[in-house]
């Protein structure tokens, strides 16, 4: 009888070893260091790029050509401006959110994934309860989600998700807007050569039914920006399918803007350093 209690006792201890050595390897991410955070041009774009355009002698020249013509750059500098409103309004929160996140350490949940748990509050005094989990994929990409809960209000909204590759060369990401029904919104995908530092970022309007689903603001800087410029825009506006572009040197200040619903042509029109208008 007590050989077989040693046994059974044996059998047991072996099994209780063999269990937690299984339960150790289950987890083959447990130890290693959470991901990157995503860099934040991945997320966001430069929040007004054409304020290059008004450095040092820009506004004295615009000032001494009073009452001249400075329509294409104009032109160009409105169409940037509401695109950048829109987004400015609607993703002022997910984009507080996110910014904050570099400031915290996150915590490892099991399974490859980690949180991010932090409060943020707005200029306006309303505190918001974030929680941005990255959990690593065997595809070397880190799959994003936000939840959003605002102190007093709505919880647990699912502002956004993404996915970003380890070094940063690309991400996508897909927010919703309306914390009290969230819906569809933009989708931002990033671009970057990590070899010659072109790089580009896209938002495009994904609301579900809109007359404007599909149209999308894209920004490019660096070599693949375009021909003799450094900084591009292209502006689509898909209930009208027009394509407004826009390309300018960011060190000389010159540019140019071609756009059908504007000019009713397929040709350049050009500005100056000066910011005036001048014949490409």
């Amino acid at each position: 009888m007590k050989k077989l209690s040693f046994v059974f006792a044996l059998a047991l201890s072996v099994f209780f070893i063999q269990s937690c050595q299984k339960d150790e390897i289950t987890d083959p991410y447990a130890g290693k260091e959470a991901p990157q955070l995503p860099a934040p041009e991945t997320f966001a774009m430069p929040v007004q790029p054409f304020t290059e355009l008004d450095g040092e002698g820009v506004t004295d020249s615009v000032q001494q050509v009073e009452g001249r013509s400075i329509n294409n750059w104009g032109h160009s500098a409105a169409n940037v401006l509401v695109w950048n409103t829109v987004l400015a309004v609607h993703l002022a929160i997910p984009t507080l959110a996110f910014f904050e996140s570099f400031n915290h350490q996150p915590e490892y949940q099991g399974n490859g994934i980690w949180l991010w748990a932090y409060e943020v509050t707005d200029a306006g005094g309303t505190t918001y309860q974030a929680e941005l989990y990255g959990e690593l994929l065997a595809s070397s990409e880190v799959k994003w989600d936000m939840y959003i809960s605002q102190s007093g209000g709505w919880q647990q909204v699912h502002w956004y998700s993404g996915i970003t590759a380890n070094d940063q060369s690309y991400a996508h990401w897909a927010l919703n807007f309306d914390p009290n029904n969230p819906r569809p919104f933009i989708d931002i995908d990033y671009q970057r050569d990590n070899g010659n530092g072109a790089a580009s970022i896209r938002y495009t309007n994904s609301i579900p039914g809109a007359p404007e689903n599909g149209g999308y603001i894209e920004y490019r800087e660096g070599a693949g920006a375009a021909d003799g410029f450094d900084r591009a825009y292209d502006v689509y506006k898909a209930d009208i399918d027009n394509l407004l572009e826009i390309n300018w040197d960011s060190i000389n200040k010159n540019g140019r803007v071609k756009d059908f619903e504007k000019f009713q042509d397929q040709e350049w029109h050009c500005w100056g350093t000066d910011l005036r208008d001048m014949d490409c």
